[in-house]
């Protein structure tokens, strides 16, 4: 699901809804602008058009105000000089609300990261992010502490800033193949680095919970009155289908950015893709990778085979081949998306705070209305 920032304009939407229609007019050449709008309000977890324009307005009326002191605490804790404006709030995401800060020595990006982003794995990351970038992928540029350090705790959270860069939005959905083609190239960039890596594979990626713990989940579920209820139930004989999807990963691994999805990527103004996400970077084989990549920009919201076509073009172009593919390179993919859809249920059951709520719910109605099938993994791999 799209994640509105927290001062979207109507000029910002109306921007999105016209590449959205410029990506869906490329499978169906007859779609409207007012499908297209449909299409994107859906993307954002709401009914319509109208109903996106109201969230726009609402947000308009009520943007975050930072608690008091926060901006100074972190130009302090990185050294980023004196602050001489207001932090300004720029979105929620997953990991929490990120905000712009302006000082005597320019504007900064601050995130929230996981607690279990330390500073080690940040560097991990960081040296992906760096020879991705003298091989020519765009990125933003990290800031360290006076101490060195990437990861700073401030107020019980874990904190790291980047030096501001000008970007747009993240890519529409379905893709549009330029950017499928473009996202293939920098996969490709990243697996001819061949970086090695001896790290265990993140578990995220590799445990997923069984049977009992699911219908522990639609207990939980059923007792919370959540209106899903039935949905959930309906997905269980999915859930233990995909886990039957499995593979052995024993063996060499190569250092990977694990997390290049949608959400991670923002075009730049001369429709650049700048990879915005590193901290997640860890050990994988390009199978599992690329399993896992064609599922976030080859099957939302649906199976779309141009995509899927310009992606492996643009890997090629830079990696020289493609890897073979068999059902088994899907198995991170699905430990994934299977881990993703527990820990969201979980967030709308019981959200760790207000901010989480209506988001946790949102994705809940896209991942139960739009779930990852054996049978969808099977065509994207027949593509």
């Amino acid at each position: 699901m799209r994640f509105l920032p927290d001062k979207p304009s109507l000029g910002f939407l109306r921007k999105e809804a016209k590449d959205l229609l410029a990506a869906l007019r490329e499978s169906r050449s007859g779609t409207t602008l007012a499908e297209a709008q449909q299409a994107l309000a859906g993307e954002y977890g709401l009914r319509d058009w109208a109903e996106l324009k109201a969230e726009t307005e609402r947000r308009a009326a009520a943007v975050p105000v930072a608690p008091e002191g926060l901006a100074d605490d972190l130009a302090s804790a990185f050294g980023l000089g004196r602050v001489i404006a207001r932090p300004s709030p720029v979105a929620f995401t997953p990991m929490g609300r990120c905000w712009s800060i302006s000082t005597d020595r320019g504007r900064w990006l601050a995130v929230t990261v996981y607690p279990w982003i330390t500073n080690d794995q940040a560097e991990l990351g960081t040296r992906l992010r760096d020879a991705a970038v003298a091989a020519g992928v765009a990125a933003p540029t990290p800031v360290r502490s006076p101490g060195g350090r990437l990861i700073e705790t401030l107020r019980e959270q874990s904190w790291r800033v980047h030096e501001w860069i000008e970007v747009g939005p993240s890519p529409v959905s379905p893709t549009p193949a330029a950017v499928a083609r473009g996202i293939g190239t920098t996969y490709g960039i990243l697996h001819s680095l061949a970086m090695p890596s001896t790290t265990p594979v993140n578990p995220y990626l590799t445990a997923r919970g069984d049977d009992a713990q699911w219908r522990e989940l639609l207990a939980r579920a059923r007792a919370a009155g959540k209106p899903w209820v039935d949905q959930l139930t309906d997905l269980l004989p999915t859930v233990a289908d995909l886990r039957g999807i499995e593979a052995d990963l024993d063996g060499e691994f190569l250092l990977c950015n694990c997390a290049l999805i949608p959400e991670h990527v923002r075009v730049g103004h001369r429709d650049d893709l700048v990879i915005t996400e590193w901290d997640f970077a860890g050990s994988l084989t390009p199978e599992q990778e690329l399993g896992s990549a064609l599922g976030h920009w080859g099957l939302r919201p649906a199976l779309n085979r141009t995509a899927i076509v310009a992606f492996r073009e643009g890997y090629v172009q830079a990696a020289g081949k493609w890897p073979e593919l068999e059902l088994t390179s899907f198995a991170v993919a699905v430990t994934g998306w299977l881990n993703w859809t527990y820990n969201t249920l979980c967030e709308a059951i019981d959200p760790s705070d207000p901010d989480r709520a209506p988001f946790a719910e949102r994705e809940v109605s896209d991942l139960l209305q739009r779930p990852m099938t054996r049978a969808s993994l099977q065509q994207l791999l027949d593509t």
